[in-house]
């Protein structure tokens, strides 16, 4: 099977090609940078079939990427920290998801996965917690852009097109090309230490994801879908215990009410008002953080013969890769380094 891969220079987009490449698929990948991607791959030993430079939000570029090809895995997006402007916010998180799930839909490749976010379906109640779970409203730019792209690809899954949607809760693992939101999350903790509150964290090992969406292309079966892949859940003494004991270091704890962090998060929404702010910091990550429900897998990854590995073992090995990186010192993880 051809296959094109949207932002395949990105977390998720790299390990998706490196696991279609081992199971011997082509792969198209679509990049902003030809020599960055090139420089990615060649340091891995990956040999893509094609690259094709240019943005999601261009027409004609996705278009000419999807010549040829039978399956497609649109992994493409931006936060707000690497947005220029709401406009290119929406551009590219909205825009790119009709150009590349509506035209292969057009060119009938009937056989799409589009890497979502479990916040497109936010709610504190895990038994509202379902992947077919009324879309989450934003009053934010970013959660405003997500929302917008659910509803169309949904309206595209209402009219019985091949578009499989995963919800992955925080994407974490070696590898990890684009330093995402979740690594640096890690980094800061193992750094700064934790503050325990209420809630925890969610997160899948992108090499699990990428074999559910690799399986799902695989299976082909023109049939629209919708999967949670929220990953392991931990309340946040329990993640620090399973860091201090992977890694060997005592991290710094201090605890804090949930509603303290709500506070501090509309807090930074309000300085906002005034004066632009980089920070992740709102009330609605703050809400994430100190209401996040435990949410259940979808029984389909099991079906599709992927199981979960262990959290400890997705840790050792980020954390071994962030210590062999550079982007922590190895004598911060003295039981993966001696």
């Amino acid at each position: 099977m051809r296959v094109l891969v949207t932002g395949g220079t990105g977390f998720v987009g790299f390990h998706v090609v490196k696991l279609l490449k081992q199971r011997g698929h082509d792969v198209v990948a679509l990049v902003r940078s030809l020599d960055k991607a090139r420089t990615l791959y060649g340091k891995h030993g990956i040999v893509v079939d094609r690259f094709v430079t240019g943005s999601i939000d261009d027409a004609n570029v996705v278009r000419d990427a999807l010549q040829g090809c039978q399956g497609v895995v649109h992994a493409a997006a931006i936060t707000p920290m690497q947005a220029a402007s709401e406009q290119d916010l929406l551009a590219t998180n909205v825009g790119g998801v009709k150009h590349v799930i509506g035209s292969a839909m057009e060119l009938g490749i009937n056989n799409a996965v589009f890497v979502s976010s479990i916040t497109a379906i936010f709610n504190a109640d895990a038994s509202r917690m379902s992947a077919d779970a009324p879309v989450a409203q934003s009053r934010h730019a970013y959660g405003r852009s997500k929302a917008q792209a659910e509803e169309y690809v949904r309206s595209l899954q209402a009219q019985g097109k091949g578009v499989k949607t995963v919800y992955p809760g925080g994407i974490i693992g070696p590898d990890d090309p684009g330093r995402s939101a979740t690594l640096m999350s890690l980094l800061y903790r193992m750094t700064q230490g934790f503050r325990i509150t209420s809630g925890g964290t969610q997160q899948i090992d992108v090499r699990d994801l990428a074999a559910f969406i690799v399986a799902l292309l695989e299976q082909d079966n023109g049939k629209p879908g919708r999967y949670l892949t929220a990953g392991h859940y931990m309340p946040w003494a329990q993640f620090a215990d399973l860091l201090e004991t992977v890694s060997g270091a005592t991290l710094p704890r201090s605890e804090i009410a949930g509603w303290k962090l709500r506070l501090v998060g509309a807090f930074y929404d309000l300085k906002r008002l005034f004066k632009p702010d980089p920070s992740p910091i709102s009330a609605e990550t703050m809400r994430y953080t100190t209401q996040w429900p435990a949410v259940q897998n979808a029984p389909d990854m099991a079906a599709l013969g992927v199981s979960l590995r262990p959290a400890a073992e997705t840790f050792a090995d980020t954390l071994r890769w962030m210590g062999e990186s550079g982007l922590l010192d190895k004598k911060q993880l003295p039981k993966l380094f001696g």
